[in-house]
């Protein structure tokens, strides 16, 4: 098929609907010049029902934006997108303690934020499913997360669900989403 052209099937426009809108911008750049809070989101992805899980994380804040992202295997929790969510988020907690370490302007507070509802239960009940595992997990947060209040009591950590609002017109969401899929090779 020489002198063939490939039709190429990509969609280059985006539809105005889609667009953000100016004040989810200004809140973006707020984000990033923010001294004083530093926000994390994660979420988490799974290759095909697989147990074979993309963990990806970006932190915000201080005129930075950070993404990080990681793969991680339990077979037996194949189809516990909640199980991964929790390995986000400790494995935001590790590389915020590294961070904070690094960092010249200490933050105030440090906001982690994850698409999954369960989390706000992380401090009233780590028993959070009737899955051992899942538990051990969220055991393994709770851990990280006191951990590392006692090495940095100046600043207050948060994790929370994120809402409908916040999750809209968020680019840094989507950069934890996206790096999380990246990491399986998924586009």
């Amino acid at each position: 098929m020489r002198g063939h052209k490939k039709i190429n099937t990509k969609q280059y426009l985006i539809n105005d609907s889609i667009k953000p809108p100016e004040e989810a911008k200004i809140r973006a750049k707020n984000m990033v010049d923010d001294e004083t809070v530093i926000k994390v989101f994660v979420d988490a992805s799974e290759l095909n029902f697989q147990g074979v899980f993309g963990l990806g994380i970006c932190i915000v804040g201080q005129g930075d934006v950070k993404v990080r992202s990681k793969k991680h295997y339990n077979k037996i929790m194949k189809t516990h997108i909640v199980y991964a969510e929790l390995q986000s988020i400790a494995l935001a907690i590790k590389e915020l303690d590294k961070l904070v370490i690094n960092k010249k302007i200490t933050p105030v507070k440090i906001e982690v934020y994850s698409d999954c509802v369960i989390v706000d239960r992380l401090k009233v009940d780590n028993k959070l499913t009737s899955i051992d595992m899942i538990n051990e997990v969220a055991t393994e947060v709770l851990f990280l997360w006191e951990d590392f209040e006692q090495k940095h009591k100046s600043i207050s950590l948060q994790i929370e669900t994120m809402s409908g609002d916040l999750k809209r017109y968020n680019p840094f969401y989507k950069a934890a989403h996206n790096a999380a899929r990246k990491s399986l090779n998924k586009s």
